[in-house]
């Protein structure tokens, strides 16, 4: 590929900041749009609140892509620049030296999110294990879910896993059945397992990044954020555990959209 000069360079760059600016523009739409019918009631607050954690996941991908930006690879950011309208064929061939149609568009924004399925429970509870404590939402009523029997059946349980805890979940385990550890309940242990079909989300305790399955949020749930949404709500009815600060600590909902760890 042939030197380029200073200003190609820049023109790059400047090209690179349209795109960028155009592909959050949409994507922020795409929020408003999710917002504004969950404003109407023709969606839960489980599911405005997934539109607003996949323009974070798209926003992350974009940006790691802008991130490696440089002739050498920014062919396919070109190419969608191109089919956006904001450089002309001349200029593609100009910048890249071969016609638009040789280089393959970039992969779409949400490629293992909504533009499919989610991403898989599995995938995102180790990913953000990787960084630290995970908040685990579970419906306890489902089959298979093992938690103390004070907890047993409610659907907006909250456990706290992590791999440097205190007290520590030493025989923590995820596979492709669940998830699975020894957590501490007002100092008494009680060994839970948490089969993926009772998760409906996971967010991480260290920076608050996480998902929601809207399709796995139990009816329970979903009614309830809706009554209360219609009532104007927002005070606290929270009952709550016992369990410990750093350990399995376990909660309800406040009224409103966050569920909350109980201290």
């Amino acid at each position: 590929m042939p030197d380029r000069t200073e200003a190609q360079l820049a023109r790059l760059q400047a090209v690179m900041t349209e795109l960028l600016e155009r592909r959050l523009s949409g994507s922020l739409d795409q929020v408003e749009a999710a917002l504004a019918r969950w404003r109407a009631g023709d969606i839960g607050a489980f599911e405005a609140h997934a539109a607003v954690l996949e323009h974070a996941a798209r926003a992350e991908r974009l940006a790691a892509r802008m991130a490696r930006v440089g002739f050498d690879t920014a062919g396919s950011l070109l190419r969608d620049a191109f089919d956006d309208g904001l450089i002309d064929r001349a200029e593609f061939c100009e910048l890249m030296g071969c016609a638009p149609e040789d280089v393959p568009p970039s992969p779409p924004l949400d490629a293992g999110g909504r533009g499919g399925e989610l991403p898989a429970k599995r995938a995102v509870v180790e990913e953000l294990l990787a960084e630290g404590a995970v908040l685990v939402h579970v419906d306890a009523s489902a089959p298979g879910v093992r938690v103390p029997e004070r907890f047993a059946g409610d659907a907006k349980l909250v456990l706290r896993f992590g791999y440097n805890l205190s007290p520590p979940v030493p025989d923590l385990e995820v596979d492709d059945a669940g998830l699975r550890g020894t957590l501490t309940f007002g100092g008494v242990p009680h060994r839970c397992e948490l089969p993926w079909p009772a998760v409906y989300a996971v967010v991480s305790d260290v920076d608050s990044r996480g998902l929601v399955w809207p399709d796995d949020v139990p009816d329970d749930v979903l009614g309830d954020l809706a009554g209360r949404a219609d009532d104007g709500d927002g005070g606290d009815d929270g009952a709550r555990g016992d369990g410990a600060p750093a350990g399995g600590a376990a909660s309800r909902p406040r009224k409103g959209a966050h569920l909350r760890l109980v201290k």
